[in-house]
């Protein structure tokens, strides 16, 4: 049985599209895995997530609750009529 050119071609043409959809299926399929995986591993590490979230509030809290005490006293300071008097004689 002789196979001539143009049956040969269409053949090898046939056979690389079929390799180029069976390669990307794979690598679609790869690709898929890596992200599932990735999705669980976000997933297992959550509670680490959430726990480093609160902290970090927390720590905001309490910063901003000692700047707010601070700013208190300022006010408290500057708003004394004594503060005035003070500032005039240390001018003169």
């Amino acid at each position: 049985m002789a196979i001539n050119l143009w049956t040969f071609l269409a053949m090898g043409a046939v056979g690389g599209i079929a390799f180029a959809i069976v390669t990307t299926i794979n690598v679609h399929k790869h690709k898929m895995k890596k992200l599932e995986i990735e999705a669980l591993n976000l997933k297992a590490a959550q509670p680490e997530l959430d726990a480093l979230r609160a902290d970090v509030e927390k720590m905001v809290a309490d910063k901003l609750l000692a700047q707010s005490k601070r700013i208190e006293v300022l006010e408290a300071i500057v708003t004394d009529k004594n503060y005035d008097l003070r500032e005039k004689i240390s001018s003169l």
